[in-house]
């Protein structure tokens, strides 16, 4: 319960205070009674002065470090990113360079094989490996981006030999039947026969059927098979490919197996002869 009226402090407390103090100042100012303590307790200022200060500094180069260390790998995130960029810069002009000697090359090869200068050339879009490793149907597609015009039926040239002749065309492609699709035939000869050589539904292979008692037929494994120019189409005296065996078919046919010498899966450029040959 509070009290309802002040309290009188004696004056002796006052007095006792005031001789206590006097006693206390006079023997701190006298003898250095107080020294001791008021050095502990500069000391201990001190001390915490410079703990704090090295703390202080210690967050500064943290942080600073810190700050250094995440400009340092954004400077280095940016050099790699430019770094990828250069490299990708100069694998596509290698490999535009690589093409672009490549069609040199394949012009070349148009030159001294065909000798003829007009053909376009094109590059493969895509194949349809499903079926040229398992079935009948064997195409290719060009791509076609500058709008070429192409016939249909015309010879398809690749790998220092025809590979197959135009089909159609769809949009900025251009299918390609190869030799090897079963409904294909192609007029060649060797240094014994002439035939219609059909595709045999099999990568790269053809076949011909021939009489038994064929008085030129010969045994000869390994010969080199040509165009033979029949029909019109193709040029005669181009070689496509090699017999690779020879074998009965039935009492009077023997099959000849030509493996032809332009692989589809191995070339990149192919080229269209935009003028059909006279038949011969």
């Amino acid at each position: 319960m509070a009290r309802s009226t002040p309290t009188n402090t004696p004056i002796r407390n006052y007095a006792i205070g005031f001789f206590l103090s006097s006693l206390l100042l006079f023997s701190d100012i006298s003898y250095g009674t107080f020294n001791p303590l008021r050095g502990f307790v500069n000391a201990s200022t001190l001390y915490v002065h410079i703990i704090s200060k090295d703390i202080f500094a210690n967050i500064i180069t943290t942080f600073s470090s810190f700050q250094k260390n995440r400009s340092l790998l954004q400077e280095n995130k940016e050099l790699n990113e430019k770094i990828l960029q250069i490299r990708a810069k100069d694998f596509i002009n290698r490999k535009d360079n690589e093409e672009k000697f490549e069609i040199i090359d394949f012009y070349k090869s148009d030159l001294s094989l065909l000798k003829n200068n007009n053909v376009d050339i094109f590059k493969i879009a895509s194949i349809d490996l499903r079926n040229y490793f398992c079935c009948s149907t064997h195409r290719i597609f060009l791509q076609n981006n500058n709008n070429v015009s192409a016939d249909k039926n015309v010879p398809v040239f690749a790998g220092e030999s025809f590979v197959g002749q135009t089909k159609a065309k769809y949009l900025n492609f251009i299918e390609v039947i190869l030799f090897s699709d079963t409904s294909h035939v192609l007029p060649i000869k060797s240094n014994f026969f002439y035939c219609d050589a059909r595709g045999k539904g099999k990568p790269m292979l053809i076949s011909c059927k021939l009489n038994k008692n064929n008085q030129d037929f010969k045994n000869q494994i390994g010969d080199a098979v040509y165009t033979s120019g029949l029909g019109g189409v193709f040029l005669k005296d181009i070689e496509i490919g090699f017999i690779s065996s020879i074998a009965s078919f039935s009492v009077n046919e023997i099959e000849v197996l030509i493996t032809l010498k332009a692989n589809p899966l191995e070339e990149t450029f192919y080229g269209i002869m935009n003028e059909e040959t006279d038949e011969i």
